[in-house]
């Protein structure tokens, strides 16, 4: 297991909250800590990037944790998480664990028995964990390990540049991806990436993945793109 577990801690209770987050970091652990289904939502390509858990309020200020896993659960998140609800009856407990939750702490919760549970859902989440190495967005396929994008039975040749970048909206399906985010992943002694250039493989890559019915790559005017699972009508 890695030096620095880093969580995500969802709860809105702002003094209980912050007494996770210290005993959390106490123990050298690092802490993201937010309130609402819709900061999650609205950071989610950055925060699944790094975290290693996510500690889960069932009642929040704007929806509940369980309509969230869900919406995590649609976007291929494998990270493990553990629910921390007041909710102690058996039947909310059964509920979190059958969808998906990786286990299930009542309030007030005993800390030591927490940062255990922390440790044993990440360590049994990296030992069960299979690199992933072939997304897929209905007949679209990208396989990291080959370099290799099919549609269907046909190949696709796309260049390193295209690969990327269709990698990364492959990686955050249904998540809004600014043009800034996507053109930080060049380097700046690979290639000059400015606006006109992110336009050209965007222009490139639809050209070679989308298909007469619409596009799978869609723009949202002044911010960026979002990535369909399946195609958009034009």
């Amino acid at each position: 297991m890695k030096d620095h577990i880093h969580l995500l801690l969802v709860e809105d209770d702002e003094a209980l909250a912050m007494g996770t987050e210290y005993s959390l970091k106490s123990e050298g652990m690092e802490v993201c800590r937010v309130r609402s289904v819709q900061e999650v939502k609205r950071r989610w390509m950055e925060l699944s990037e790094k975290m290693d858990c996510i500690l889960l309020d069932v009642m929040l200020p704007d929806g509940d944790g369980y309509q969230l896993l869900d919406w995590l659960s649609e976007r291929g998140n494998t990270i493990p998480v553990i629910f921390l609800s007041a909710l102690s009856d058996e039947g909310n407990v059964v509920r979190g664990l059958n969808q998906g939750g990786a286990d299930y702490v009542t309030k007030p919760f005993r800390m030591k028995e927490l940062i255990a549970r922390i440790h044993a859902n990440i360590r049994s989440s990296t030992n069960g964990k299979k690199q992933t190495t072939i997304l897929a967005a209905g007949p679209l396929q990208l396989d990291l390990e080959r370099f290799i994008t099919r549609k269907g039975d046909r190949q696709i040749e796309l260049t390193p540049g295209e690969f990327r970048l269709l990698a990364e909206f492959m990686r955050h399906p249904g998540v809004c991806i600014t043009r800034q985010q996507l053109m930080s992943l060049w380097s700046a002694d690979e290639i000059f990436m400015d606006d006109n250039t992110l336009s050209v493989y965007i222009r490139r890559l639809r050209e070679k993945i989308d298909g007469e019915k619409g596009s799978y790559i869609q723009t949202i005017r002044g911010v960026g793109y979002r990535f369909q699972m399946s195609l958009e009508e034009k």
